[in-house]
């Protein structure tokens, strides 16, 4: 359980991009186009190190493919979940403008693709690499203001 609680905290925070830019010694922001025929034209980035990353959580309602994510409200059918799905933070609409949406391990790791086209859920090692880049206090020094 914890394993999956792990990524799908994981894949809250931020993507991956594929094509990472030249290694830096600072932190600098940028927009890529879109490319993502879901949902997400414009796409805010930030660069830790050699790797691009969102500059925002992910908030999306359809998979890669186009096929709709659920959103699922009720906390007994979420624990007993083995497909995809979203939930806003404590089931509250206004939570999505802090957090953005909120997906369990099932939506992270469907094959349809959760993130938008030319974006991946940072592996183990991405994750690794990003904390080492900032000193080992990536969740510190990431958090907004």
């Amino acid at each position: 359980m914890k394993t999956k609680t792990k990524a799908t905290l994981t894949a809250l925070v931020l993507l991956v991009v594929f094509s990472c830019k030249k290694e830096t010694d600072s932190i600098q922001s940028s927009t890529i186009g879109g490319e993502n025929s879901t949902q997400q034209d414009n796409i805010a980035t930030v660069t830790i190190g050699t790797q691009v990353w969102m500059a925002t959580n992910l908030d999306v309602s359809y998979y890669r493919n186009g096929d709709i994510i659920p959103q699922v409200t009720d906390s007994a059918q979420w624990a007993t979940l083995t497909t995809g799905a979203w939930c806003w933070y404590n089931n509250d609409s206004t939570t999505g403008a802090v957090y953005d949406k909120l997906y369990n391990w099932y939506a992270v790791n469907d094959p349809r693709g959760l993130a938008p086209t030319g974006w991946h859920v940072p592996s183990d090692s991405e994750w690794h690499a990003t904390g080492t880049f900032l000193g080992g206090n990536a969740g510190g020094k990431m958090k907004e203001t």
